[in-house]
C-alpha cells in the first residue's frame, strides 16, 4: 500500500462532502486495509450509470490495497431508500429483490474486480432477527432523530404519509455498517442521514466510528431529477450499445460538464465543439460497458440516422 498521504489526495478528488477528512486521514495511516461499505439495493433488475459513480469510488479504493464490501440489500430492498422522496416506494416480495440481485451482481463487476469484492446481503442478519431484537434495535433511535430527515419533514408539513416500515430503512442501513464493522461508507449526498445513523450505532457498540465519503448525484437524461429507473431518466450499463449511445446523446449541453467530471473524472477539452464533446462522450461511456467496435458502430448508426 502507498503511503497515507498519497492515497488521501485521489480518495478525497470528486467527493461532495467527507466527515472527516482528519478521521480518513487516520484511518489510513493504521497501515491496515480499510472496510469499504456500499450498499445497494436491487428494487430493479438493472444498475445504472448513477450507481457507477459509487462503484467507481469503490474500486479507487480497491487499487489502493483495502477491502470492498458490496452489500446487497435483499431485506432493505423491500422497503425501498425513502431518501428524496416524496411518495412511499412500492412493496417489493424478497424474490422479487432476489432475482433483481443476480443481475446487479454481474453488472456490479463491470466495475469490480470481482476478485476483491466482499459480497454480502443484509438478509444474513435481518433474517436471523427475533421480534426483541427488531423492538431493541428500534429503541436505540428517537422518532425526533427521524424527523430530522428533510424528506420526511416535507412529506409531513405537505400532509402525506410516512409509513413507520420507512422509518427502518435508515436504521437498517445503519446497522449494516455494525455488523460489518465499516471503516468508510460510500454513498450519494441524500444518504447522508442514513450513514449518521450508522456512526452512531457503531459509537453505541464501542466500535470506532465510519467516516462518510458523499459523492454527487448524477441527475437522469430529464436533467432536473436524480437518475432513476423508476422515473424512467436512467442509463442501465447493460443496455444495447445503440441505445446507450443514443441515449446519452440526448443529454443537455448543460449536463455534459456534469457527466464528464463525474463519470470520466475530467473536464470537457478546451475549444471542442459541443456535439463532438457528447459524441466522444458517449462513445467513451458505451465502450466501458461494451466494447470499443461496438461502441464505434453505434456512433456511425447514430450519424447516419441523424
Amino acid at each position: 500500500m502507498i503511503s497515507p498521504a498519497d492515497q488521501l489526495t485521489p480518495l478525497l478528488a470528486g467527493c461532495a462532502q467527507v466527515l472527516s477528512e482528519k478521521e480518513l486521514q487516520a484511518k489510513l495511516a493504521l497501515g491496515r486495509p480499510l472496510r469499504v461499505k456500499l450498499g445497494v439495493d436491487p428494487t430493479s433488475p438493472d444498475i445504472h450509470l448513477g450507481h457507477t459513480v459509487g462503484l467507481t469510488k469503490l474500486r479507487q479504493f480497491q487499487e489502493l490495497g483495502h477491502e470492498a464490501i458490496l452489500i446487497i440489500g435483499d431485506f432493505t430492498a423491500m422497503i425501498g431508500d425513502p431518501s428524496g422522496r416524496s411518495v412511499t416506494r412500492p412493496h417489493l416480495s424478497h424474490e422479487q429483490v432476489l432475482e433483481h440481485a443476480k443481475t446487479y451482481q454481474a453488472q456490479a463487476f463491470k466495475i469490480l474486480d470481482p476478485e476483491k469484492t466482499i459480497v454480502r446481503f443484509n438478509g444474513e442478519w435481518f433474517k436471523a432477527m427475533n421480534f426483541e431484537d427488531v423492538m431493541r434495535l428500534n429503541s436505540r433511535v428517537t422518532l425526533q432523530q427521524m424527523l430530522q430527515r428533510e424528506d420526511f419533514r416535507e412529506r409531513i408539513d405537505k400532509g402525506l404519509p410516512v409509513h413507520a416500515h420507512e422509518i427502518q430503512y435508515p436504521i437498517m442501513q445503519g446497522w449494516d455498517s455494525v455488523v460489518i464493522q465499516a471503516d468508510v461508507e460510500l454513498g450519494g449526498t441524500d444518504q447522508l442521514f442514513n450513514i449518521l445513523v450508522g456512526r452512531d450505532l457503531q459509537h453505541e457498540e464501542g466500535q470506532h466510528q465510519q467516516v462518510a465519503m458523499m459523492l454527487p448525484i448524477l441527475t437522469g437524461l430529464d436533467g432536473t431529477q436524480k437518475m432513476s429507473k423508476s422515473l424512467g431518466n436512467a442509463v442501465g450499463v447493460s443496455e444495447p450499445p445503440s441505445e446507450m449511445f443514443g441515449k446519452l446523446m440526448s443529454i443537455s449541453d448543460k449536463q455534459m460538464e456534469e457527466y464528464y467530471r463525474l463519470l470520466l473524472h475530467e473536464e470537457i477539452p478546451e475549444g471542442t465543439h459541443p456535439m463532438e464533446a457528447k459524441k466522444s462522450l458517449a462513445q467513451r461511456l458505451t465502450a466501458r460497458y461494451h466494447t470499443e467496435a461496438e461502441a464505434l458502430h453505434a456512433r456511425e448508426e447514430f450519424e447516419l440516422r441523424f
